[in-house]
């Protein structure tokens, strides 16, 4: 109620009750503010409705498109054997045969024990 006063105090005092004037400028202004959030919620219900309702016609038009543009089965059958020959061309013919050769090792003297750097203490 101390808000009502300070937005309102037409030279009143805080302990004075409210006058007629104010308390009729007070309710019209909380009679407007309620209105116009009405109007600004119905209005925002429309526009989304009218959103809503346009990408469900959007959906509409591409499924319709879809289907218009589908693949018979002749020619999807052409396809699918194309890429199969396709990609049964790229591979080569293996033997499956399994070569082992015997590697022999070079000597490093990196790996060597007689060129350490430190001394075995004895």
């Amino acid at each position: 109620m101390k808000v009502l006063y300070i937005f309102l105090q037409f030279g009143a005092s805080m302990v004075d009750p409210l006058s007629n004037t104010q308390l009729i400028v007070t309710w019209t202004i909380i009679v407007l503010f309620v209105a116009l959030f009405i109007f600004f919620l119905y209005r925002t219900n429309k526009i989304i409705d009218a959103k809503k309702e346009a990408i469900k016609q959007n959906e509409t038009a591409t499924l319709i498109k879809q289907h218009n543009n589908d693949v018979n089965e002749e020619e999807a059958a052409a396809i699918a054997l194309a890429i199969h020959m396709y990609k049964s061309e790229m591979h080569d013919k293996e033997s499956f045969t399994i070569t082992l050769k015997k590697v022999s090792k070079i000597y490093s003297p990196w790996s060597s024990k007689i060129y350490t750097l430190r001394q075995n203490p004895r």
